[in-house]
């Protein structure tokens, strides 16, 4: 008797395919948007409150400025609300002055171009948000200072 190769197609069993693991796919939520695209929004918004409140020193002051800066956040509408709420623990300001006011410019550009092209009606809600985040931070404590002025003048220029 002999053997006759099988015309059945060979298929390798699944599990010895690949050895390498595939990363998971990134999900978008009900808004449009990824964990990645929340956490560039989030990040922005929380940097941009943050270099204001290192435009003066002062550890209390800072506290209550960064206080000041969550209320705004989250007295925003619901929908602009939610877009800082998810992608995980923002990125926090390091390293020089200068290079958190790169970084915080790079990340709210990145913001409003985002919104621009997946929501463009949130992105006058989010730029009011950040702002009145900014605002508020500032008079938090006390007066509002020139370098807290300049710093929002500088973010209302990253966010148009």
């Amino acid at each position: 008797m002999t053997d006759t190769p099988s015309t059945q197609p060979f298929e390798p069993p699944a599990a010895a395919a690949s050895s390498t693991p595939t990363p998971p796919a990134e999900t978008q939520d009900a808004t449009g948007f990824t964990d990645a695209e929340h956490r560039t929004l989030r990040s922005a918004a929380m940097l941009a409150s943050a270099w204001v409140s290192r435009a003066e020193k002062g550890m209390f002051d800072s506290i209550k400025e960064s206080f000041a800066a969550s209320k705004a956040i989250a007295g925003s509408p619901p929908e602009v609300a939610a877009l800082v709420g998810k992608g995980g623990f923002p990125e926090m300001p390091k390293g020089t002055p200068a290079d958190v006011e790169a970084r915080t410019l790079a990340l709210l550009g990145e913001a409003v171009s985002l919104l621009r092209a997946k929501a463009p009606q949130l992105v006058d809600g989010y730029r009011a948000m950040v702002l009145q985040s900014c605002r508020d931070a500032a008079s938090a404590a006390d007066d509002t200072s020139p370098n807290e002025t300049a710093v929002i003048a500088k973010v209302e220029a990253a966010l148009a």
